[in-house]
């Protein structure tokens, strides 16, 4: 089995994830004139706590320089340190891809967290009739829902093995793909779609529920086969 990853240090971001030369996790040049591709979102996911606590839409970190600590022909270690949050991310190639994900609160002061994964899932035919754990999510993709997730999933996108995802930490997964709207109508990406898991709901930072007190850490996680 053979593995390609690639890795930007610029938010700490999955440009590229390929198995025996097929596309899981790709690049993608979105239908709103932005380029997406799969990255971290904390403290906050989606727009959570940004007028209440003044964060920035899916935090910082995916757009910030991240530091290379490790990197081998089968696995990278990479880390970046914003406002007492120290987010590390281990990703390793061999039977499987995993991913390993520690935020740990290095300041004095309790902190908001919540963290998610924004993949973008290559769908080079197309997602209608894309199923997750034997249900279609086609309709899902088009409303941004969320559904309850597992800690095993099969993932089945039109014309492409099946996806094995373990699942860590996270309770949940956002469905969504790019559109723009004319005629009233809503005009989707193809290529892609962002099945994303997610630690809780929007709206969880806001929670008292949320703090990670000073010293502790939160160890999340993905593998993929």
């Amino acid at each position: 089995m053979s593995w390609n990853l690639e890795i930007d240090l610029n938010g700490g971001r999955i440009k590229k994830l390929e198995r025996d030369g097929e596309l899981i996790l790709g690049t993608f040049e979105r239908i709103d004139g932005k380029e997406g591709n799969t990255h971290i979102c904390v403290p906050n996911f989606a727009a959570e706590g940004m007028d209440k606590h003044g964060f920035i839409f899916h935090g910082p970190f995916r757009n910030s320089e991240w530091v290379l600590v490790d990197k081998t022909e089968n696995s990278w270690e990479i880390v970046c340190e914003i406002d007492g949050l120290n987010v590390d991310q281990k990703f390793k190639t061999g039977e499987n891809f995993e991913q390993e994900i520690r935020v740990r609160n290095v300041s004095s002061d309790p902190k908001r967290v919540n963290v998610a994964m924004h993949n973008y899932w290559a769908t080079e035919d197309g997602w209608e009739g894309a199923k997750l754990n034997g249900m279609d999510i086609t309709e899902g993709i088009k409303e941004s829902i969320d559904l309850e997730t597992k800690k095993e999933n099969i993932l089945e996108i039109p014309n492409k093995k099946n996806i094995n995802w373990q699942l860590t930490g996270f309770k949940y997964v956002k469905l969504w793909t790019g559109f723009k709207e004319e005629n009233d109508k809503k005009i989707f990406d193809k290529n892609y779609i962002c099945v994303e898991p997610t630690m809780e709901k929007e709206g969880f930072v806001e929670t008292d529920e949320s703090f990670l007190p000073p010293g502790e850490e939160i160890v999340l996680g993905q593998k993929i086969s």
